[in-house]
């Protein structure tokens, strides 16, 4: 070994205030992550924290006596999951279509599935890029909780706890 090392020789030198490099990054944690959907001809976005997976749309049972916007069950990891109709939640023209995909949303314990047309991107977006409570016309303004814009086209942020609460006993 050289001389220069010695026994009280740092192995790493220090730097002072180096915490504060990094505090000028520390602003991305401030941006919310969205799972960006779409519905008909609208986007709608849910927030990526109570998203558990998408799953493809399956042939879902329909429980008799359930409210119209239950599609019906779903084995899901061998549980029962109960799936909604996005386009009747939302009171949207249900379409000819059914919906190709089903987006997992926990809700405390238990688990619903809403059925979309399409999952189209998980998008980062800063809480400032957000305005509150605009969605699109003839929607209930309840349902939504900010508007967004992603590549070009506007996109509605849903308050999922009012989503899902009529399915709900």
């Amino acid at each position: 070994w050289p001389a220069r090392w010695g026994r009280n020789t740092p192995l790493l030198r220090v730097r002072r205030f180096g915490i504060f490099v990094s505090l000028k990054h520390m602003d991305d944690s401030a941006r919310l992550r969205l799972v960006l959907f779409r519905l008909g001809l609208h986007l709608f976005a849910v927030p990526a924290d109570v998203v558990r997976e998408v799953i493809p749309a399956g042939r879902a049972t329909r429980i008799p006596g359930a409210a119209a916007l239950v599609t019906g069950l779903v084995n899901f990891r061998g549980t029962l999951l109960t799936v909604i109709d996005g386009r009747i939640a939302l009171g949207l023209d249900p379409g000819a279509a059914a919906g190709e995909s089903v987006v997992v949303l926990d809700r405390g314990e238990r688990s619903l599935g809403l059925m979309v047309d399409e999952v189209l991107d998980l998008v980062e977006v800063a809480p400032s890029d957000l305005r509150n409570g605009e969605g699109p016309a003839g929607l209930d303004p309840h349902m939504v909780s900010a508007a967004g814009m992603h590549a070009g086209r506007i996109f509605a942020v849903l308050d999922t706890d009012r989503l899902l609460a009529p399915a709900l006993p």
